[in-house]
């Protein structure tokens, strides 16, 4: 019995321990593979490589309200910001069917404080890359109020705008931080847009892999939540449409994307121009009004003292010296 036990254990070891190597060649092989975070068949280090590789210079206003892209407490349900310290975050994504990636760069704000402001402020410009062997982009894109009647997101092919192997420089509105390809396009914007005297954003600040919606990475937990619109604005930027139409461009051709309503922009670009005007015409009327005042009051004075002399000179010509003089009109 003894001997039977032993030859069955001699049987059952080879298998053992092929089974043990298989482990340790699977685990082994598990180690040694790149990290990838988020799942999408992009390794961590790749997507991190090329976040900073095509980094955009952002030119924020000096005097804005909120000050500069705040960075997020992580691993919280709620976007808390803990720091005003120009923080830019960054998404990297597979396109499905083909070679081609998207990287969406966001500024995410503590506060919009233009017209309308609110709580919370999630802007950002995206890109898309080709790989044919180096890493190249061929479009890029800036969202302005999007999905609003305010919407003058816009594209451009990135030789365009000399962004092919780095990011371009982005311009964000004072308080309002849509962001605009060209520095002169933020006046074209209907929220009061201002660029007029931004810097240019320090690049000390880290770029933040945010992984994907239900695969966050570094702790953006707050990537769900819905005090924000963070979440919808993490789906591509480039569908069919938009990419025929920035083919059909030439030069140093910047498109606004939203074409259906021009009309409505240019209504309440009126309007803004209105408003700009009312405050200042207000302030301005006020100074005249003070002023006519103190004037009108001096004038009138000078016009009653004439009115009395001159009475006074008819009522002598009329009627001679001695006659009894009119009164004086009273002030």
């Amino acid at each position: 019995m003894r001997r039977r036990r032993q030859l069955r254990f001699l049987h059952l070891a080879p298998c053992t321990l092929y089974l043990a190597a298989l482990l340790l060649s699977a685990a082994t092989a598990l180690a040694q593979s790149p990290l990838d975070t988020d799942r999408d068949g992009l390794s961590d280090e790749l997507e991190q490589t090329l976040l900073e590789r095509f980094h955009p210079t952002f030119m924020i206003s000096a005097d804005d309200c909120a000050t500069r892209p705040a960075r997020f407490q992580p691993e919280t349900s709620k976007p808390t910001p803990i720091a005003k310290d120009g923080t830019i975050y960054g998404q990297v994504f597979p396109v499905p069917n083909s070679e081609r990636v998207e990287i969406h760069y966001y500024t995410l704000w503590e506060k919009d404080c233009g017209r309308l402001g609110h709580p919370l402020d999630t802007e950002h410009v995206s890109v898309l890359l080709a790989r044919n062997p180096e890493w190249k982009a061929l479009y890029w894109y800036a969202g302005a109020h999007e999905k609003t009647v305010c919407d003058i997101s816009s594209g451009a092919r990135a030789d365009a705008i000399d962004a092919v192997n780095r990011g371009p420089t982005v311009w964000s509105a004072s308080g309002k931080h849509a962001l605009y390809l060209r520095q002169f396009m933020c006046g074209h914007g209907c929220g009061g847009d201002s660029c007029n005297d931004n810097r240019e954003l320090s690049a000390d600040a880290p770029v933040i892999n945010l992984g994907e919606p239900g695969a966050p990475a570094n702790g953006a937990v707050w990537i769900a939540s819905g005090n924000w619109p963070l979440s919808e604005k993490m789906g591509t930027d480039f569908p069919p449409a938009v990419l025929a139409r920035l083919d059909a461009t030439s030069g140093d051709t910047v498109l606004t994307l939203a074409v259906n309503n021009v009309s409505a922009r240019g209504a309440i670009q009126g309007g803004d121009a209105a408003l700009d005007g009312a405050a200042i015409g207000a302030q301005q009327t006020g100074a005249a009004l003070d002023t006519a005042n103190t004037q009108t009051g001096k004038s009138l004075g000078t016009a009653i003292k004439a009115t009395g002399r001159s009475l006074k000179k008819a009522w002598k010509a009329v009627f001679g010296p001695r006659a009894q003089k009119p009164s004086q009109p009273e002030s």
